[in-house]
């Protein structure tokens, strides 16, 4: 059996002292193939957040495109879009879920 990103997060959750649920309402994206390595990258990044006076307010942008040198990207460009796409997406998130 193999365990999906998910599983292995609500595993990873599961095992805390005590038990917690996983933030999956703040985890959602679109797991299709184009967007397989845009979805690496934040994956990697995702705690590299530029923090304001009260919360995040943007993504490092250095710290994308040190992932995409790791990981090799090809096309740089349209992964980095993807990447800040992703972000805001996940910034909102947080925002909704702190109001």
């Amino acid at each position: 059996m193999v365990l999906t990103k998910c599983d292995q997060c609500r595993g990873t959750y599961a095992e805390r002292n005590p038990p917690e649920e996983p933030p999956c309402e703040i985890c959602y994206v679109e797991l299709w193939s184009e967007n397989e390595e845009a979805i690496r990258i934040f994956t990697v990044v995702r705690n590299q957040f530029i923090m304001g006076p009260t919360s995040a307010i943007d993504i490092n942008h250095l710290a994308i495109y040190g992932a995409m040198d790791l990981y090799k990207v090809k096309n740089r460009r349209q992964c980095f879009e993807k990447v800040l796409r992703l972000a805001n997406w996940w910034l909102e998130q947080l925002r909704k879920k702190e109001q």
